[in-house]
């Protein structure tokens, strides 16, 4: 997912290593995250030169945290998502992930809290739309076990820098685990068209999900991806990717130029979200 406002020092190149300093308690836990993730990734094989090595942490002497972590002198971002973006992303998934119901996993759980921290918050109307939305998803994967994985929680161009065949993949802080299988494919498509102003509309989301789906074919070919599942798991990413920027604040923020478009199709579900199959 974007990452949230955390109020980061500017980072600051330093030969082939990248220092970032926390100015705020919010900072702080973002970047323990990110050096949990760090230390956990360096060990996966798949995924060596591809992520960031944490070459040193502590806390400066105004007591804020601060990591040193390396950087890639890659070509640039690019926008389209390409067979190397696929791979990256079924390595990542293989690292770490769970074969289980929705309403176990991690991802189901945390929306489930989100909706439960938001109640009184929220004008009626628009919490009954998110638990709606919410009970779809519960019914339209109540008998599908699928595999929950690792997210890397904003994987977007800007954090992804081309090396040859591979990727660089950095800013680990928002990472997080059993998440949806298609939540970084999704994010990817969409996130930089939303911030760009161009429309998201049901058709453009209808052609996300027919990619993200060839990428769960490829990725998890020992499950079964019918178009309910592949819909359902749409629609826990925008829930998912909301509630991620309105729980803070405890109210839906219409000027956010993500929560506007995905608040839309939230509401407006019916025209995208495919039928019984």
């Amino acid at each position: 997912m974007l990452p949230r406002l955390v109020h980061l020092n500017d980072k600051h190149v330093l030969n082939y290593s990248l220092v970032k300093t926390a100015s705020d308690a919010v900072g702080d836990r973002q970047l323990e995250r990110e050096a949990q993730w760090l230390r956990e990734l360096a060990g996966v094989r798949e995924l060596d030169g591809q992520v960031p090595r944490l070459l040193d942490e502590g806390v400066n002497e105004q007591g804020r945290r601060f990591l040193v972590v390396s950087v890639a002198q890659g070509t640039g971002e690019t926008r389209a998502f390409t067979p190397g973006h696929e791979r990256f992303l079924a390595s990542l998934g293989k690292a770490r992930f769970r074969s289980t119901d929705f309403e176990v996993s991690g991802c189901g759980e945390q929306l489930h809290a989100s909706l439960l921290r938001l109640e009184g918050s929220m004008p009626r109307s628009t919490l009954d739309t998110l638990r709606g939305a919410y009970r779809e998803c519960e019914t339209a994967l109540l008998y599908w076990t699928g595999p929950y994985v690792l997210s890397q929680g904003d994987f977007a161009p800007w954090n992804i820098r081309t090396l040859g065949s591979q990727l660089f993949v950095c800013d680990w802080g928002e990472a997080c685990t059993e998440a949806s299988p298609l939540d970084d494919v999704l994010h990817y498509l969409i996130v930089q068209r939303a911030l760009h102003g161009r429309a998201v509309n049901a058709r453009f989301l209808q052609s996300a999900m027919k990619r993200a789906h060839a990428f769960a074919l490829a990725a998890y070919p020992e499950w079964t991806w019918r178009a309910r599942v592949i819909g359902a798991l749409t629609l826990v990413y925008l829930l998912g990717t909301l509630l991620h920027y309105c729980a803070p604040a405890r109210r839906v923020e219409h000027g956010h130029p993500l929560v506007k478009p995905y608040w839309k199709l939230i509401q407006e579900r019916s025209a995208w979200m495919p039928g019984n199959d």
